[in-house]
């Protein structure tokens, strides 16, 4: 009953399919990189790219135009940006204050262009563009005859897509102009499931129906097909939609995959089918409920922690093997059922025991600032408790209360506990050496814990990293977060920020706010230069050179209209402006308004570390309460941080096992016995993932921190045992099976994660592996060899 009704909160999970939490809450770089994403990234753009492979782009405009007007009439999607002129900005607006966007200098040289000589040079230039028969470059001849917008640009240095003012004829065109992109802003972000699901499915539909056909340009009339393009989609919701694919594919994989690994197993070696049928229940309805909990209070999990839920089966069918292994020697022994099940209390605690170490270094990752790490302790933590619990409840309750037919197989292993205890001191000299060799190379074992490694790789993700350097999209980039009340006095100082870094970096390309959006006193500064214009002159100077350079009269009779906004002093750009005017896309780039606080977002891209540095020390000297940021940052910092996190998850799940031990065993002595398989056995993993050359990333290196308490679990059951039987043989002749079966059902049941697509799954997967392999040769071979030279150390 408890378990259908988990079921139902089942269907509460969402999932987060966002890298970014993955990153720790605190710290000074990697919140601020994790405002900047939320606020100006670009995770919340779609891009389409329109391909004709060994063609020029050039020669589908009207495909191109068409694939625009359909995701306009898209649902969901607010607008596209085309990256040309379009309707969707008013740009007049604009142009009629482009001469308050230019700096002192290019602000001159404009002016310049509105007298004589300098005017019809310009205009000679222009005329140059004609040559090449193009409406839309006619078209911006007339309206801008004095190349005022080419200015901008240079001032903006807006090389990358998505960040200039749409005045480029050709659009957004690869290097090898064979694509064209398309930036589409969707009205969800890519989080909301339901909404990404939805949006992909209306882009897919879009791509699957023919296009209308076009006029035949040559015949003009008629109709011809159009050619064929090829159309992909990246972005964030792609990726939301393909990761959240992977998680629940891979969730029941995994589940379904390791349960078809350890039942077959199980009757195997035992020849049981009630260890079959039973073995998984615990697992399986603990998760269940735990998931369920976590569904009804609307909880959000990571990618990481849901699809590593399958390990949960590797920890918990551990405790029906020792229970039922425990109750078929009792049977073996001459035991009825009911008195075999009675007898279950010193096996039930250290299963108990166990279990709970278990959980308790799960429990150690919740104490660590990486929300996924401490989502998957919490999970896997619930879980492991909840599992013992029902293990000791149901396994009772279940097990069979008739004798068998026939005797039950034995599980015992004397000739394998009598070689052991034949070379005590051989076991004891080559663990030391062994120990103190791959001790050695574990020093050097490689950790890369920077935020790269735990990227998507899903055909999205993978799309979105190609397309990045073919379009120029913002990517690994250095950002300078600012935040104040006073939108005026951040662009002040951001302006003082901009000349620094023209002084100090003069060839790494800026991008900043106040570009867009000057201080209200840089705005009335270059108002007063425009004071010296008179429109009335200029257009006069302007009809007579239009006709002494080979134009029509009249040819510039859009830029003659807006002559007098384009020289009025007094007009302004302010941030409300550019949003009323189709603008938003724009200036949101860079300036942003959260509540109360304004927020302020400049761009730089040093290539060498000397710039990166002399970058830290410009933005520390001219505003100390800005953050730089930016992806190399974020890893820096995440490398700084890794090592204390590690300790600290790793001292309280070490500090909760210790209590645990101690207050099962009240034997300071038994319970460092308990715990010296695990110590042995994570020197000999990491010495061995050294020696193979595997690179750690953050969740493979804390996984290490939960196989504490799973390599607590065998020392616990050996020396638990030893201390009933009062012989350290015969305790390892009963539970060598056990240990055997349990590690392989460990190694099987991290092992379906080495096969994992998503990155830090397949780590742990690795990790896993290797480390299981250890814990169990450690609690097999040293622990008994110890608990032996003791034994006779004590008896001499």
């Amino acid at each position: 009953m408890l378990a259908a009704l988990s079921a139902i909160g089942l269907r509460g999970l969402s999932f987060d399919t966002d890298v970014l939490s993955l990153l720790p809450r605190e710290g000074r770089t990697v919140p601020a990189f994790r405002t900047f994403v939320e606020t100006f990234g670009s995770a919340d753009d779609l891009y389409v790219i329109l391909s004709a492979p060994g063609k020029d782009i050039g020669e589908h405009d009207d495909d191109v135009d068409a694939w625009a007007e359909r995701l306009r009439g898209t649902p969901g999607i607010t607008r596209v940006d085309t990256g040309r002129l379009d309707r969707s900005r008013d740009l007049n607006w604009l142009g009629d204050r482009r001469l308050l966007l230019l700096s002192d200098d290019r602000l001159r040289q404009a002016l310049r262009r509105f007298e004589g000589d300098t005017l019809r040079q310009t205009l000679r230039s222009r005329r140059a563009l004609l040559t090449v028969p193009s409406p839309a470059v006619a078209d911006m001849v007339r309206h801008d005859p004095l190349a005022l917008f080419d200015l901008v640009r240079d001032e903006l240095g807006a090389a990358q897509a998505g960040v200039n003012l749409g005045v480029n004829d050709a659009g957004y065109v690869s290097a090898d102009g064979q694509s064209r992109l398309l930036i589409a802003k969707p009205e969800r972000p890519p989080f909301d499931g339901e909404f990404s699901r939805a949006l992909m499915g209306r882009l897919e539909a879009l791509r699957a129906a023919p296009m209308a056909p076009a006029p035949d340009a040559e015949s003009g009339s008629g109709a011809a097909p159009r050619r064929p393009l090829r159309v992909q989609f990246a972005g964030g919701h792609r990726i939301a939609v393909e990761t959240e694919s992977v998680i629940r594919r891979e969730s029941i994989v995994n589940t379904v995959g390791s349960l078809a690994l350890i039942l077959p197993l199980l009757f195997i070696v035992f020849r049981s089918l009630w260890l079959v049928v039973v073995g998984s229940i615990p697992s399986a309805v603990s998760l269940i409920l735990t998931l369920g909990m976590l569904g009804l209070t609307g909880a959000t999990l990571s990618a990481a922690a849901t699809a590593s839920s399958a390990m949960l089966f590797g920890l918990g069918v551990d405790g029906v093997v020792l229970l039922y292994v425990a109750y078929t020697l009792a049977i073996r022994a001459g035991d009825d059922p009911p008195s075999a099940i009675d007898g279950l209390g010193g096996p039930a605690s250290s299963m108990l025991l166990g279990m709970w170490t278990t959980a308790a270094t799960f429990y150690g990752l919740m104490f660590v600032d990486f929300p996924s790490l401490e989502q998957l302790g919490a999970l896997i933590g619930h879980s492991m408790v909840l599992c013992g619990l029902l293990t000791l409840v149901l396994v009772p309750a279940l097990l069979p209360r008739k004798r068998p037919a026939r005797p039950a197989r034995s599980l015992l292993m004397p000739r394998f506990a009598a070689w052991v205890g034949r070379r005590t001191q051989l076991i004891l000299v080559a663990a030391a050496v062994v120990t103190l060799v791959l001790g050695a190379a574990a020093t050097r074992l490689e950790i890369n814990p920077t935020l790269d490694r735990l990227r998507s790789v899903t055909p999205g993700a993978t799309l979105l990293q190609q397309i990045a350097p073919m379009f120029g999209l913002p990517n690994d980039v250095y950002v300078v977060i600012a935040r104040g009340a006073n939108l005026d006095d951040l662009l002040a100082a951001n302006e003082r920020l901009r000349s620094k870094l023209t002084t100090v970096l003069p060839l790494i390309p800026v991008q900043a706010p106040s570009s867009l959006l000057p201080s209200e006193a840089t705005q009335a500064t270059r108002g007063q230069m425009l004071k010296e214009i008179a429109p009335d002159k200029v257009a006069a100077r302007l009809g007579e050179a239009e006709v002494a350079e080979g134009f029509r009269a009249g040819s510039f009779a859009p830029f003659r209209e807006r002559l007098p906004m384009l020289l009025q002093p007094g007009q302004r750009l302010t941030y409300d402006g550019y949003v009323e005017h189709g603008l938003g896309d724009l200036i949101g780039r860079f300036i942003a308004r959260r509540d109360k606080e304004w927020m302020l977002a400049t761009y730089a891209f040093p290539t060498r570390n000397e710039d990166a540095s002399a970058l830290a020390n410009a933005v520390a000297a001219v505003d100390p309460h800005a953050t730089l940021t930016g992806l190399a940052l974020v890893n820096r910092e995440l490398a700084d941080r890794f090592l204390p996190q590690f300790v600290k998850g790793l001292s309280i799940g070490s500090i909760v096992v210790i209590v645990l031990v101690l207050a099962a065993f009240r034997n300071w002595r038994l319970s460092l016995l308990s715990l010296a398989p695990t110590a042995i056995g994570i020197v000999w993993a990491a010495g061995a993932l050294a020696l193979a050359g595997v690179a750690l990333d953050l969740f493979a290196l804390f996984a290490v921190v939960t196989f504490v308490g799973i390599g607590v679990d065998y020392g616990v059951h050996v020396v638990h045992r030893y201390r009933e039987r009062g012989n350290a043989m015969h305790a390892i002749s009963e539970l060598a099976p056990v240990i055997l079966v349990a590690a392989t059902i460990t190694f099987l049941g991290y092992g379906t994660l080495i096969t994992s697509t998503y990155p830090p799954l397949r780590s742990i997967g690795v990790v896993s592996g290797v480390s299981t392999i250890a814990l169990a040769a450690a609690s097999l071979f040293v622990l008994p060899a110890i608990l032996t030279w003791l034994g006779h150390e004590r008896a001499a």
